[in-house]
């Protein structure tokens, strides 16, 4: 009896003892899924990741799944804590740890050395950006199993008790889910594996991975909060692919040039982090490993980029992409040629052959748990240096560097300054306010303006963002053609967004309040309601709450000359509304939503003026999901732009029977905006096959198929010349030059780019604002150049005829970024208003509306939309 006791009592604490490992993430994807993570032709969607995820937390103590946002289209966004079991009950303690270690003005050395043994390093691991992307997102599932039961190239009970690993398995869930959908519908024809006609984020598509310092998208919010008020990890890695013909797999060191704001220390992490991926990958037997090559260390505001300026350990990895899940099998003579080759960054090349979904997550795999090892070996210096680096930003003033920058009070439109200051301060920019005037470089600034500071932890990103970039004259080889920028060679906030910013370089004195937020005004109602209302077109709100009073019906003009009143002044363009009691009741709500001041005014009788009417405004949207559209929409639904989105279909008429009704755009709409987009793609559906993408070009199913055809052009004609408004944003000016007979052309039309080349920069153009189109614009202003014309234009015939309405100077045009051959477009036209019979054709030949951040620029298309006398 005795012996029967001792063995329950042993049963039953082996049973106990070893419980917790029983139920400790028993369940793999494989069995979850049904199918091996990775298999030919099987993805994972959002949902089942979610749901893995949730399971995973259920069974095991070293997983916790945490709601990091919501996604625009309303989906939980969802990060993985994984980490000890210990750790775990701590994670708040020592996220306080990091966050003191960021402030060094209230931490010492030696405190900080303590704190570094003390803590744990945090390790932020992003995945599926790029929807089409998705093989991380594959990974990420298995990747955090293994991590769970310790199955892993370490010893993960060691390991995890020195670091906190963070995982989103898809920083766009609503992409990830189309992607796999549409996959899933077309597996086993044709399409499989094909592009969908539509953008897989809602507004912005690929150019996701754009928005890292705008934080325009709801995703970049969350997991920018993550990075930089959260959780402050050391180290960020995100996961993307590439094309398919070259290296197998891209990880850091990235090749020049850097962005200059970047400190050394934390290049030399970024490398270390990345030699270690590489012999980690070699000694596992990958091959076509490259680094230095491709992938720049200029900032383009990407999500890796972004975290450098913020003294995180950003990286990148690029793997070689298959048909979404679909292998693919690469003939050795297609391997780029530039990757044949041994080279000390490139030493063991990829022969060729079959490439596979598993082959990614393989390759995947293995770089993020060298992630997480070299993490965890040099944790304390990676926590230290996090304080070091914080510590040289506010303490050390290298040569060059401004001591702040000071954005005046007084500015055109203040109501986007305080916008701008919101975006600073959402990436951590640290802002002081004015309490008193004070002078600094000589320049009296009002009270109430605001003072950024270089002396402050996130110092390289406020400076990256507030100063002009240079950017470095970098030739294929000495006096050959130049090495393009990954993306953007410039990209300065206060120039895109029309806010007068100064650079000061010596020390002030002024009385300054640190803001804990953006101090929007309060916008009071008048006591005494004016028989008008004024709204100054300089301001890009005058125009949000212009269209919501038109839906309303009220009198509106439009002022053709500036308005001088005692009270005040309004440029050419502002907006006069008659204060009728239905104006009145919405009016107040609409000023304190916007932040936007409206003036009183008697009477109008003596103000040159034109009547204005609620415009019906169409968007064309082509099946080539187009970024430029998806931003344009984001622009409109921003600002409460009233549109409907046009198909190819509502360019065509109607077959009944034998007869064909031709369609009557002018019936249903007063203005048309085609977004930068190929006259090729526009009419056609498809790309030039002489142009360079044409290669990448895939038929999509046959309802997705062609373009606007003869038949849309014929009715664009018809449009305009009845009294619609086309207004053709930069490439999509195209369509006008080879369809129509305008007097203008593009001045820079098979020009070699070893005569111009201007890569995403900002340039100066000089601007006509008593035109309807440059109304609210000052006379003098930066516009974005990307892959953007120059109209040459002459004196029309016929029923023709023009204005020139922006053009760039005779010299001295770069603003910001890189500009060779100014000469080319000098004195050349960049906004031009032609007028045909009884309309217009608004040839803007600018990014006015780029990424949804060169806000100072967006009154061109705005003015286009609201252009005065539209019958």
């Amino acid at each position: 009896m005795k012996g029967k006791i001792i063995k329950i009592a042993s049963v039953l604490f082996l049973t106990l003892f070893l419980l917790p490992y029983f139920l400790s993430a028993q369940t793999s994807p494989d069995a979850f899924l049904k199918f091996k993570v990775g298999a030919d032709r099987k993805l994972a969607d959002y949902n089942q990741i979610q749901a893995y995820f949730q399971k995973l937390d259920q069974e095991s103590e070293r997983v916790k799944v945490l709601n990091i946002g919501v996604s625009t289209e309303n989906k939980p966004i969802i990060m993985a804590v994984i980490t000890s079991e210990k750790n775990m009950g701590k994670l708040d303690f020592y996220r306080g740890i990091v966050k003191k270690l960021r402030d060094p003005r209230t931490l010492s050395p030696e405190e900080a050395k303590r704190l570094s043994k003390e803590g744990k390093v945090i390790l932020l691991i992003t995945c599926n950006i790029h929807a089409t992307e998705i093989a991380s997102t594959q990974m990420a599932l298995e990747f955090a199993y293994k991590l769970a039961i310790g199955d892993t190239p370490f010893n993960a009970d060691k390991v995890l008790e020195d670091v906190i690993v963070l995982l989103v398995p898809t920083s766009n869930p609503d992409g990830q889910k189309m992607v796999t959908d549409w996959y899933r519908k077309y597996v086993g024809t044709k399409y499989e594996g094909g592009r969908m006609p539509w953008l897989y984020q809602k507004y912005a598509g690929h150019d996701n991975n754009r928005d890292w310092f705008m934080f325009n998208l709801s995703e970049t919010r969350a997991v920018s909060k993550v990075l930089y008020h959260d959780w402050l990890p050391q180290i960020h890695m995100d996961e993307h692919q590439m094309g398919s013909t070259g290296a197998r797999l891209f990880i850091p060191p990235f090749m020049d040039p850097p962005v200059p704001n970047v400190q050394p220390l934390l290049w030399r992490s970024v490398n270390l982090c990345g030699a270690n991926m590489s012999y980690d990958l070699q000694k596992n037997g990958f091959k076509g490993v490259v680094h230095g090559r491709s992938f720049t260390g200029w900032w383009i505001g990407a999500c890796d980029d972004t975290s450098w300026l913020h003294n995180v350990v950003g990286l990148l990895s690029e793997m070689a992409s298959v048909k979404i899940a679909t292998p693919i099998y690469i003939e050795p003579t297609e391997v780029s040629q530039s990757y044949v080759e041994k080279r000390m960054n490139f030493p063991d090349p990829w022969p060729g052959g079959w490439w596979r979904l598993r082959d990614l997550v393989d390759y995947e795999l293995t770089l993020s748990f060298s992630l997480i090892k070299t993490a965890y070996f040099h944790k304390e210096d990676f926590l230290y240096n996090f304080y070091r680096m914080y510590k040289n930003s506010i303490e050390i003033r290298e040569k060059g560097e401004p001591f702040a920058f000071v954005i005046s009070s007084k500015q055109r439109d203040y109501p986007t300054t305080l916008r701008m200051l919101d975006v600073l301060m959402f990436g951590g920019v640290e802002i002081h306010q004015a309490k008193e005037d004070f002078i600094a470089a000589g320049k009296l600034y009002p009270a109430g303006s605001f003072v950024v500071k270089m002396s402050q932890p996130y110092k390289p990103y406020a400076q990256a963002l507030l100063e002009k970039q240079k950017y470095p004259n970098i030739r294929q080889y000495p006096g050959g053609p130049p090495v393009p920028p990954y993306d953007n060679a410039g990209w300065t906030l206060p120039l895109q967004m029309g806010v007068s910013c100064d650079r000061i370089e010596n020390t002030f004195e002024a009385k300054l309040e640190k803001l804990a937020k953006v101090p929007y005004p309060s916008v009071s109602a008048q006591t005494k309601p004016s028989p008008y209302i004024v709204l100054d077109s300089r301001q890009n709100a005058s125009y949000s709450v212009a269209f919501a009073l038109l839906k309303q019906k009220p009198e509106m003009y439009r002022s053709k000359e500036t308005i001088k009143e005692k009270a005040f002044k309004a440029a050419a363009g502002s907006f006069i509304v008659k204060n009728t009691p239905a104006v009145q009741k919405l009016l107040p709500g609409l000023l304190e939503k916007w932040h936007l001041k409206a003036y009183g005014l008697g009477s109008i009788s003596n103000i040159p003026k034109t009547s204005l009417k609620n415009p019906r405004i169409g968007l064309y949207q082509s099946w080539a999901s187009n970024m430029d559209e998806g931003w344009t929409r984001y622009v409109f639904d921003d600002l409460g732009v009233p549109y409907k989105t046009l198909h190819n279909k509502d360019f065509k008429g109607t077959q009944k029977g034998k007869t064909k009704k031709k369609v009557d755009l002018k019936a249903n709409y007063d203005v048309i905006v085609f977004a930068d987009e190929s006259h090729q793609i526009i009419k056609l559906g498809k790309p030039d096959p002489t142009s360079r993408w044409a290669r990448y070009f895939t038929a999509p199913p046959p309802e997705y198929e062609g373009g606007i055809g003869k038949e849309g052009v014929e009715a664009l004609k018809s449009f305009v010349e009845k009294g619609g408004i086309l207004v053709t944003l930069n490439g999509a000016s195209s369509l006008v030059f080879k369809e129509f007979k305008a007097p203008a052309r593009n001045a820079l039309d098979k020009v070699e780019r070893s005569k111009f080349f201007c890569p995403t920069s900002l340039l100066k153009i000089k601007v006509d604002n008593k035109s309807p189109v440059g109304y609210g614009l000052p006379k003098e202003a930066a516009a974005m150049f990307s892959r953007s014309p120059a109209f040459t234009t002459w004196v029309p015939s016929g029923e023709w005829d023009r204005k020139v309405v922006a053009s760039y100077p005779k010299e001295n045009i770069l603003l910001s970024g890189w500009l060779l051959g100014e000469d080319m477009i000098a004195r050349k036209a960049a906004v031009v208003d032609v007028k045909y019979k009884k309309g217009h054709i608004i040839l803007i030949g600018i990014r006015c509306q780029f990424r949804a951040q060169s806000h100072g620029t967006y009154k061109f298309l705005l003015n286009s939309l609201l252009y005065p006398g539209i019958k």
